[in-house]
């Protein structure tokens, strides 16, 4: 049953969905056989096939081709001839690239009449970066990849892009298939420091999700999240439905519905958000460890002083504070500011006017020194103004003789003092002033001495405080009261601890730590959006993170709780989930199915290599081996060529599952190679091209039509990864447009790009009126097709005829034809024509001609 009906008629009422299900399940057979399920060809290991004997020993290039020449020469059939050299660079260029040739691209290959020269131009594309980017776009197809909700509110993921761009990377780096896989299941826990590993999990959150929710619907949407997941993995790894297990035994394939909540038990944990990530933890590692050392040096001074000096400081201190002493006199404060700044840290360490010198009787600009002999000590002044500002507040302190003074400051944000130009106190911190926020003892030399305050405020109010007669706390005081030999160590420790701000050489050797942690190496974290354990979801209470088996899949109808587990039918007979999940340690369910999936000698691994292979084929032929590439149960097609397929598979397997291999394998071989062209026997016995006697022609999908269009025209922006735009106008590659699910890319769209609710394993390709009409009308295409003519024809030094050469080498990647070059000589005469006299009109009829070129078939599909 489509999964999607099933959330619809869910949402409604429970009862149709009963009766549809209860409909659906009569006739089904009871229990499922799954020795029986492990005889069905998908299921079983992978064969070991020789290429076959083949009669006609001259048309192979590779193994491949034995194996369909022998099909071929039962059916009394012959491979069409190898295609043109032109026809290979264009099938080649927009295989691997998903670009056309540039005119000297063809010059270059055209010129190398060496044997090796097709073989030279496939390991340059599979080694070019934008092999990457053609073929990712597969892959995220599969991956109802999108960067946004979807639904009603459609809430974008602005950071979801780095699954993409790991998509990219890795197969520009050739990330063995396998290592591919692993990661997007598990790569946050496998390699939680790997900036890959973490953008690889992105498969998991890629899907839709619906925001509008009440408290009842949580649990229901949290089911259906999770059923997105398996059913997205299913087709796109295994080209199982594995979803249609959810409300009872899958119907046709060896699936039972205990298999189903098992495996979706892996992922009861996960959840997705924007998770901080450091993407070079290496570098943080390095500078964190020379950061430490400069540190620990600093710390081991003030811990040296603490436990050497600081107890005789104290006790000096405690002797000397009954002593009378001569007052000190304090000025009133005088009050200069704000001083504004772009932002707070500037207002924090630029030196505004009064830190290079201060005059009370100066004015600076539109500022003044005011006295504010109303603002007494002791008290909170919530008076200062301005944001991403400094204030500034000065007196003076007269002492009789040279002698200490306990002081404390608060402040509204951070703060810095001077003392006769030296600095005493820097704290660049944020919140509200209080009172003792700052303690410190300021060493007054005899006679007059300079105090000079920084207030520097954040945003909102600003206040200080400032005491010179700091309060004695409760709880010390009683400490104090008693005889030394009488406290013990907890008590001396406290004492010790509060009355180290007091001491001026433990004030500096703290302030140099604090200075110096301010310095911390912090790295450069990166936001992306994917999926996590214990990342957020649905929340519905307890069960939130728990699986339990449905009985027909409906949420308010839990049974016992489902533990992790596999897919028996794709582990060995004598094999249970433990082997993945105890062997060789204790793995997280997540980790532990990674590696079933992966797994081709006791797992899934031999499936997971099918299904691949099979794309790959699929992609460069126009039809899988298997024609139905999300399926490989026994609702789809049966493979054309069964030992060929797993000829392939083992291949990928052998070659340690690296893709580009395989590419080359395939690409080199001479089905291939084949020309598209029909015959009548071949049509009669083989209709359906099963038996791969031609290469037949297949249309570029919409994202290569629009990058297609940016080449000729001259404008397409290569550079690669990072966020895109939703604008189709944007000049970069399709793959970095942003697909938000409620504002799709219209030109995209008008050629089949898909809809990214759910994995996409084979377009469709229509050919439909408004596919030609906006060709031809589009303000768009008309604007690229005017960039085209002024790229081929800058200047009115440019013949028509050589017009028509370069454009046809641009667009169609061949020379016209003597036919097309008066055909179209003529077009341009008479476009010319009827636009007049104006200088203008030459310009316009190239433009025409340009656009009439990128609307030819030709353009669009490839041989």
């Amino acid at each position: 049953m489509n999964r999607f009906l099933i959330a619809f008629l869910s949402l409604t009422s429970a009862s149709p969905l009963a009766v549809l299900i209860a409909e659906e399940e009569k006739g089904r057979p009871e229990g499922i056989d799954l020795a029986q399920g492990r005889e069905f060809w998908s299921f079983q290991p992978l064969k070991t096939p020789d290429p076959p004997q083949v009669k006609n020993h001259s048309w192979g290039r590779t193994p491949i081709d034995r194996f369909i020449l022998a099909d071929l020469e039962r059916s009394n059939l012959r491979p069409n001839p190898e295609a043109s050299r032109l026809t290979l660079l264009r099938r080649a260029m927009f295989g691997l690239w998903g670009l056309p040739p540039e005119p000297s691209e063809i010059e270059a290959y055209l010129s190398d009449e060496s044997p090796e020269a097709y073989e030279k131009l496939i390991d340059r594309l599979l080694d070019g970066p934008h092999y990457g980017e053609r073929w990712a776009r597969h892959w995220l197809d599969l991956a109802r990849f999108a960067e946004s909700n979807g639904y009603a509110f459609d809430k974008d993921r602005g950071d979801a892009y780095h699954f993409r761009d790991f998509v990219i990377k890795a197969l520009n780096e050739d990330m063995p298939y396998d290592r591919f896989v692993r990661l997007q299941i598990a790569g946050d826990q496998i390699e939680p420091e790997s900036y890959m590993a973490q953008a690889a999990t992105g498969f998991l959150a890629a899907g839709p999700f619906t925001s509008q929710q009440t408290q009842k619907e949580r649990e229901r949407s949290r089911y259906e999240q999770l059923d997105d997941i398996v059913h997205t993995m299913g087709t796109s790894m295994l080209g199982l439905t594995i979803g249609c297990a959810r409300c009872h035994d899958h119907k046709y394939d060896p699936l039972p519905i205990s298999d189903y909540y098992r495996l979706v038990s892996c992922f009861s944990e996960t959840g997705f958000q924007n998770h901080a990530h450091d993407p070079n933890p290496s570098k943080t590692k390095a500078e964190k460890k020379k950061f430490d050392t400069a540190h620990q040096k600093l710390v081991a001074s003030r811990t040296k002083f603490e436990q050497e000096i600081l107890p005789s400081r104290l006790a000096d201190w405690l002797a000397s504070r009954e002593e009378p002493g001569d007052p000190e006199t304090l000025s009133p404060w005088s009050h200069i500011g704000p001083f504004g700044a772009s932002d707070f840290k500037k207002a924090y360490h630029e030196a505004f006017a009064p830190e290079q010198e201060i005059d009370l009787a100066k004015s600076y600009e539109d500022r003044k020194w005011v006295a504010r002999p109303e603002w007494k000590d002791g008290v909170i002044h919530n008076t200062l103004k301005g944001d991403n500002s400094a204030n500034y507040l000065f007196r003076t302190i007269e002492v009789a003789s040279a002698r200490s003074l306990p002081v404390s400051f608060g402040r509204d944000d951070a703060i810095k003092v001077w003392l006769n130009g030296e600095s005493v106190l820097a704290k660049e911190t944020q919140g509200g002033v209080a009172k003792d926020q700052d303690k410190l003892t300021l060493k007054l030399k005899a006679g007059s001495n300079q105090l000079l305050v920084k207030i520097i405020n954040g945003g909102g109010g600003s206040g200080f405080y400032f005491n010179s007669s700091p309060e004695v706390p409760g709880n010390i005081s009683t400490i104090l009261a008693l005889e030394p030999e009488a406290r013990n160590d907890k008590q001396t420790e406290e004492v010790l601890k509060w009355y180290a701000p007091r001491d001026p050489d433990w004030s500096k050797l703290n302030n140099a730590v604090d200075e110096h942690a301010k310095k911390a190496p912090k790295p450069a974290l990166i936001n992306i959006y994917a999926a996590r354990k214990g990342g957020a979801t649905y929340n519905f209470g307890a069960d939130t993170r728990k699986v339990y088996f449905l009985e027909r899949g409906e949420s308010n109808s839990k049974q016992e709780l489902a533990t992790p587990a596999f897919l028996r039918v794709l582990q060995a007979e004598s094999i249970t989930e433990e082997h993945w999940l105890k062997n060789p340690e204790n793995r997280p369910p997540r980790v532990a199915l990674a590696h079933w999936m992966t797994d081709e000698k006791m797992g899934a691994g031999h499936l997971l290599a099918r299904v691949i292979v099979n794309r790959l084929w699929q992609h460069h032929l126009g039809l899988g081996i298997v024609r139905t590439p999300s399926d490989f149960g026994s609702q789809g097609a049966p493979p054309t060529h069964p030992a060929l397929l797993d000829y392939l598979a083992r291949e990928l397997i052998r070659t340690g599952w690296r893709l580009k291999p395989l590419h080359r394998m395939i690409m080199m071989s001479a089905v291939y190679r084949q020309q598209g062209n029909s015959n009548q026997l071949a049509m009669k016995v083989d209709p359906e091209n099963k038996l791969w006697w031609r290469r037949g022609a297949t249309r570029l999908e919409a994202e290569v039509i629009r990058d297609s269009l940016l080449s000729v025209s001259g404008t397409l922006d290569k550079r690669m990864f990072d966020k895109g735009s939703v604008d189709q106008r944007h000049a970069r590659r399709s793959i970095y447009l942003t697909v938000k699910r409620s504002n799709l890319i219209p030109i995209l769209q008008l050629f089949d790009a898909p809809d990214a609710m759910q994995g996409i394993g084979k377009r469709v390709a229509t050919t439909v009126p408004p596919q030609a009409l906006a060709m031809m009308n589009s303000p768009y295409v008309r604007e690229l097709a005017e960039k085209f003519a002024l790229r081929i024809r800058p200047d009115d030094s440019v013949s028509i005829p050589d017009v028509i050469q370069k454009a046809y080498s641009y667009a169609l990647s061949r020379p016209p034809t003597t036919i097309e070059e008066q055909q179209m000589g003529t077009f341009i005469q008479g476009q010319a024509e009827s636009y007049g006299t104006t200088p203008e009109a030459m310009k316009m009829a190239v433009a025409d001609f340009c656009q009439t070129l990128i609307c030819l078939n030709e353009f669009i599909f490839v041989d």
